[in-house]
């Protein structure tokens, strides 16, 4: 951007050398010919000055991206769920009315708010999926279920 910028005044200087000569040019055809470089190089100056602006539009985007991000991520806490498995969990006193919820870790570090989604119950444990990344995670403490026959395993856990 800096270079950039150099550019830029670069142009604006030597269209403003050329328009100092103009004045001290007779000949017609030679300060026509001066004419058009100062113009071509006023042009340039507005190319590279136009080129600026948007750079600078592009990156107050980015900026206003970040700093909504950086809000967004404030009201959520990384929390153990216990098994090594990890969420963002709304903060309560963040909440603004929505409900409770869990995020998915590995979405929240790539910068999305992907919320995951409960999907069944297990042998004590909630499965909830992130359709974002496709993830499946089990939350609670697992617990094999002996049936009263004869103290058989759950078929899921067999």
């Amino acid at each position: 951007m800096a270079a950039e910028i150099i550019a830029g005044l670069g142009a604006i200087k030597t269209a403003f050398d050329l328009a100092k000569g103009l004045k001290e040019i007779n000949d017609t055809a030679t300060r026509n010919a001066a004419v058009i470089e100062l113009q071509q190089k006023i042009l340039a100056a507005q190319e590279a000055q136009s080129a600026l602006i948007e750079r600078i539009r592009n990156l107050e985007i980015e900026i206003a991206s970040f700093e909504t991000w950086q809000t967004e991520k404030d009201r959520y806490k990384l929390t153990d769920f216990g098994a090594g498995t990890f969420a963002y969990l709304l903060r309560p006193k963040a909440a603004n009315g929505e409900p409770p919820h869990r995020l998915c870790a590995s979405c929240f570090h790539e910068g999305h708010k992907s919320i995951l989604q409960f999907s069944a119950k297990s042998e004590g444990q909630d499965w909830f999926e992130c359709f974002r990344c496709k993830t499946r995670q089990a939350f609670g403490i697992y617990s094999s279920r002996n049936y009263d026959d004869g103290g058989e395993q759950d078929f899921m856990t067999s």
